[in-house]
């Protein structure tokens, strides 16, 4: 349920842009509607992520302590490409590493792929479970969809980025999501030898990165209240003139 609070605050914060240009409003026959957040705020949606967590929290678990197990076999190997001891592999290391044909570099290669194949046949049934289910919501948000334009006598459709103006009244997204909680779910186990639509799949991608910019914001939003807290806390030092740059490349390679 946090991931679903967090990515629905992400949402509401996108959704700020748009109420100050007015989504929509249906005049003459035209409507706005704002699929990604009408989707994400279903019940349906809302389920299918909580059901998919608890399902498969023991095959994220098995991901993370692969990762954990790669970071750890790969650590001595890593200190033999960093010549420089800044404690991080550059690109340049890693391609003067290549080109010597470093033993050590060709081990750490396939300690990385070793461990990616695993994690990718790991993480497949739940990839596959997370698009059967937003496959089924895509579905069932066309179907909503239809029925609110026909019973609002709707005949165009734009994005909100396409409405410089228009009266509240104007966005449906409201009357579609409502029509949609008339389903509160959907299924999270695909039939054999399923395949999803490309639709489905760019869905899935848009909604990972939602995510990620959700919880990139949280982070940051976290950091900058610990460093407020700090800062106010008696006898705390003073701060430091300029921080220091974040690394371009993480100090270690991790299973992609």
């Amino acid at each position: 349920m946090m991931k679903h609070r967090v990515l629905v605050a992400a949402l509401a914060a996108s959704a700020a842009f748009v109420a100050a240009v007015p989504a929509a409003a249906q005049v003459a026959g035209i409507a706005t509607i704002n699929t990604m957040e009408v989707i994400t705020r279903a019940k349906a949606f809302t389920t299918a992520e909580s059901q998919l967590d608890t399902t498969f929290k023991p095959v994220r678990d098995q991901i993370q302590a692969r990762q954990t197990k790669f970071q750890t076999d790969a650590r001595a190997l890593i200190g033999t490409i960093d010549t420089n001891k800044d404690g991080q592999v550059s690109e340049a290391e890693e391609q003067a590493a290549a080109a010597r044909k470093d033993p050590n570099y060709t081990q750490l290669m396939t300690l990385q792929n070793q461990a990616n194949e695993e994690i990718q046949k790991l993480q497949m049934p739940s990839i596959l479970a997370e698009l059967f289910a937003f496959e089924k919501l895509l579905q069932l948000y066309d179907a909503a969809q239809i029925s609110v334009v026909n019973a609002r006598k709707v005949n165009v459709i734009l994005s909100p980025e396409a409405i410089v103006y228009a009266p509240d009244a104007v966005d449906i997204s409201d009357a579609v999501v409502a029509e949609l909680d008339k389903t509160p779910t959907v299924s999270i186990t695909p039939p054999a030898n399923w395949q999803p639509q490309q639709r489905t799949v760019q869905f899935q991608q848009q909604v990972n990165e939602l995510k990620r910019r959700a919880y990139q914001l949280a982070a940051q939003r976290a950091q900058q209240q610990q460093q407020q807290g700090a800062a106010a806390a008696p006898g705390a030092a003073a701060p430091a003139a300029r921080p220091a740059a974040p690394a371009t490349k993480p100090a270690k390679p991790e299973p992609r």
